[in-house]
């Protein structure tokens, strides 16, 4: 394919928050994509389901668990020291801790069984279950507790039915300890909890009917709503307040007439969660009685307002009408805009007609309301009513742009490529803004913007060189390249040389070759990107006869050649590149090996392998990815030897990206290796590894691959999921593996991890277990995506035949954000590449899936 090595956007999504911002860019996609990056940790694992909450699990050097936990099978260690060695535990992924969380458990003194027991909650060590069972017997309230506390952050079935009986526990406190326990273990999908919790609603203490309550509130089964409605009666006002949010909660029309009448209560706090819970259940039915306290004013009034716009999204087209007409009326009022506003926002889709007709005149209203609401909601509905309201010119044109904008309809491309013309310098730069979402592939701007690349207004020729590429304008090739030299400025400069990688015009290669030499670096920089999205074989031999020259622009020029060459191995190329590899300068030693991987020239492996285990350490990992990218079957003894052994690095990078490589390039002398740095590896290693086990290690890495469902990190686990899916595709999974895909399906904490579990049991859809697993998740889980794949058939491995390559780059001044971890996910059905940054801010992956998706730091993955 013709593709670039890298290049960056004019159109720029800005995004912000705690931490560092970092920038990606993309060629493929030309836009950059904001990143935040901080401190983060994995969430945590579990035998069946992960718990929800993140855990600071530890890296485990060979011997160190061993270590910390000796004081247990000590017998002349006395008690603290044990105490202190459970705690120790904690900092520990708990598939490695397990017989020592065990013995603790039996200890003859409270303090260590107790808090080895919290230990194995955090872990979720279903081992521990049958002794927690016996402590809900004893004695101690304290201990009761405990168990109970313990019970329900496992969710093992077993513990669950003890938890049950515990309901009866003639103490309170343990009773509503029980009730939380359940709560939990019914948050995570067990629905057999709701029954026996039901009954508690009634319980003689306070504490303990709330509790039940909310516990029913969050597992929301409707088989709660007749109990829960009777607690509408209760004489206590937080159990009345609890009912009354659960019932709205659990969205049962049945609660309706009894909500209704709780706009009566004597507690203001009860008839405003009343409304509130009307407007959950979308409750048509009260719309007028919702209209009629809006109308009146007071308190009630804005939770009125909220559940009208909740009903218009929700309800009949009857009820939906009435609540935003009233809705829009009630904006001539100042004071209640706010709320107002706020409540058609949540009518969506449903404001737009009256809103419409309020600027149309036929309903009172507030127009720049009406206007803001409109932008923000997006509806092409809206498209004729904004473009009379600019004609009205009772508004500010940039209001009322904006809102055009967003309806994304072309209808409004003419008028607003009209104002991009206007003699006000403020109109055009709003104007030019606005296109953006109006132009698609439309080529009827094509000449205004290229006559806009002439304006006075900075910022309009920017935009318009970021069009003109989005546009793939051959036309504008001449004047966008006449603007990549001085005088001009730097940003201009920049935005013509990426729309000239865009437009890909062969005639203006020598502009681009001429900016290369740019005594700026982000210039230089971009001309090299604009080069390499192009990729015109036709510059490989000016580039290379420039590839040499050592200076600032040497690393740009290196990474536009290897675009040039991509998948064209030249003999004389692979000679300077590899000499420069081993003695250049570091920028440009790992652009040359970036550009070996893109030429694909399989000759380079032996001097790539030289590197990995004699080189420094930048250049080491450099080589170990270059080698991934170069696999063809299984490795040639030189690499292989090379890969294996930077396994035993001390460097997460290097160890990352040699099982990465690995995982490419099948070997059965690898497994051993692989096998450990899943288990023991650090962040990257592990799950990298555990990738790398979908294709070697026999029985003996299905076996780890099923151990790694219960790891620590959701990647891992996520991997461990992919690879057993991989195998599946091959062969039948033995019994457990099919066993702990099925538990993680029902139950683990990440939506990711699920969605890889129902794809790998739906290899080999058969039996009647794996039948019944797969049918649960098509038709109650929580997120969609794993819905469906639990309901798709078998699927192909997907076709890797697309590159990516990234700059990771501060937002405010362009410096590359080094060595820092990243993930990405190759494709919708593909594992995680764990990796870092290198020393130039660049991330490079030469053959991927077509919808792999930019990389993601390592703080935003938590929500897989």
């Amino acid at each position: 394919m013709s593709a670039a090595i890298a290049a960056s956007a004019p159109d720029v999504a800005a995004a912000s928050g705690a931490g560092s911002i970092r920038r990606v860019y993309s060629a493929r996609m030309l836009r950059r994509l904001a990143f935040v990056l901080c401190a983060t940790t994995a969430a945590a694992p579990a035998l069946a389901p992960a718990p929800a909450a993140a855990e600071p699990w530890g890296f485990a050097w060979a011997g160190r668990i061993e270590r910390d936990g000796a004081p247990l099978f000590d017998p002349d260690a006395d008690p603290e020291a044990r105490r202190a060695a459970v705690s120790a535990l904690r900092a520990y992924d708990p598939v490695l801790t397990r017989r020592f969380v065990l013995k603790a458990i039996d200890d003859e003194d409270d303090d260590v069984r107790i808090e080895a027991a919290r230990v194995a909650a955090q872990g979720r060590l279903i081992e521990a279950v049958p002794r927690l069972i016996t402590w809900l017997s004893d004695p101690d309230r304290a201990t009761r507790k405990v168990a109970a506390d313990a019970l329900g952050q496992i969710g093992a079935p077993g513990g669950t039915a003890a938890l049950v009986r515990t309901l009866g526990d003639l103490d309170a406190d343990v009773r509503l300890a029980a009730v939380n326990a359940l709560a939990r273990v019914g948050a995570r999908g067990d629905r057999t909890v709701v029954v026996p919790l039901i009954s508690r609603v009634s319980d003689e203490k306070t504490e303990v009917r709330r509790a039940a309550i909310e516990a029913l509130r969050g597992i929301g089964d409707r088989r709660a709503v007749v109990a829960v409605v009777a607690a509408f009666g209760d004489g206590n006002v937080e159990v009345r307040k609890a009912a009354v949010v659960t019932a709205g909660k659990l969205g049962d029309p049945a609660a309706i007439t009894a909500l209704t009448r709780m706009l009566r209560d004597p507690q203001p706090d009860v008839r405003n969660l009343a409304v509130a819970a009307l407007g959950d259940l979308g409750a048509a039915d009260a719309t007028d009685d919702l209209i009629r306290l809006l109308r009146a004013g007071g308190d009630t009034a804005a939770p009125a307002g909220y559940a009208l716009g909740q009903i218009a999204a929700k309800g009949d087209r009857d009820a939906a009408d009435r609540a935003v007409r009233a809705l829009v009326a009630s904006l001539v009022d100042p004071s209640a805009r706010p709320v107002v506003q706020e409540a058609l926002r949540r009518a969506g889709a449903a404001a737009v007609p009256a809103l419409v007709d309020h600027l149309d005149g036929r309903l009172p209203g507030d127009p720049g309301t009406a206007v803001d609401l409109l932008a923000e909601l997006g509806d092409a509905r809206a498209t004729d009513a904004l473009l009379a309201e600019l004609d009205r010119k009772r508004l500010g044109v940039a209001r009322i742009v904006l809102a055009l904008a967003r309806t994304n309809d072309s209808r409004a491309l003419v008028p607003v490529l009209d104002l991009v013309r206007d003699g006000d310098p403020a109109v055009r730069v709003v104007a030019m803004g606005a296109l953006g979402a109006l132009i698609g592939d439309d080529r009827r701007a094509i000449d205004a913007l290229i006559e806009r690349l002439g304006d006075d207004q900075e910022d309009v020729q920017v935009l318009a060189c970021g069009y003109l590429g989005r546009l793939r304008a051959t036309r504008a090739g001449a004047a966008l390249a006449a603007l990549t030299a001085a005088p001009r400025s730097p940003r201009l400069r920049r935005a013509a040389l990426d729309a000239l990688g865009a437009v890909a015009d062969p005639a203006q290669s020598p502009a681009l070759i001429a900016a290369l030499a740019d005594p700026d670096p982000v210039l230089a920089r971009a001309a090299a990107d604009a080069l390499a999205y192009s990729g015109d074989p036709a510059t490989a031999t000016r580039l290379a006869a420039i590839a040499r020259h050592p200076g600032p622009a040497q690393a740009a020029v290196l990474r536009a050649w290897g675009a040039a060459l991509r998948d064209h191995p030249d003999r004389r190329a692979r000679e300077v590149l590899v000499e420069l590899a081993r003695a250049a300068p570091p920028q440009p030693a790992l652009a040359a090996i970036a550009a070996l991987a893109a030429m694909g020239d399989r000759e380079a492996r032996g001097p790539l392998a030289e590197l990995v285990t004699a080189g420094v350490p930048e250049r080491q990992r450099a080589a170990a990815w270059a080698l991934g990218e170069l696999a063809d079957g299984p490795p040639p003894a030189a690499v292989a030897t090379a890969l294996i052994g930077a396994l035993d690095a001390n460097d997460d990078r290097l160890t990352a990206a040699a099982a990465w490589a690995l995982a490419a390039q099948p070997t059965e002398a690898a497994a051993p290796a692989l096998r450990r740095a899943a288990q023991h590896g650090s962040w990257g290693t592990a799950i990298n590894a555990t990738a790398a086990l979908a294709r070697i290690g026999g029985a003996d890495a299905l076996t780890e691959l099923t151990t790694l469902l219960a790891a620590t990190s959701p990647l891992v686990r996520g991997n461990a999921a992919w690879a057993l899916g991989e195998r599946a595709r091959a062969a039948e999974l033995p019994a457990a593996a099919a066993t702990a895909l099925a538990a993680a399906l029902a139950g683990d904490a990440s939506p990711w991890v699920r969605g890889h579990a129902a794809r790998a049991l739906g290899q080999r859809p058969g039996g009647a277990a794996i039948t019944a697993a797969l049918a649960a998740a098509a038709a109650g889980d929580r997120d969609p995506a794993v819905r469906a794949a639990a309901a798709a058939p078998p699927t192909a491995a997907p076709t890797a035949d697309e590159w990516r390559i990234f700059d990771v780059v501060e937002p405010d001044d362009d410096r590359p954000v080094r060595e820092e971890p990243y993930v990405v996910l190759l494709g919708a059905t593909g594992p995680a590449w764990a990796t870092y940054t290198d020393r130039r801010g660049v991330i490079a992956a030469e053959r991927v899936p077509a919808d792999t998706a930019p990389p993601r730091a390592l703080s935003t993955v938590d929500d897989l």
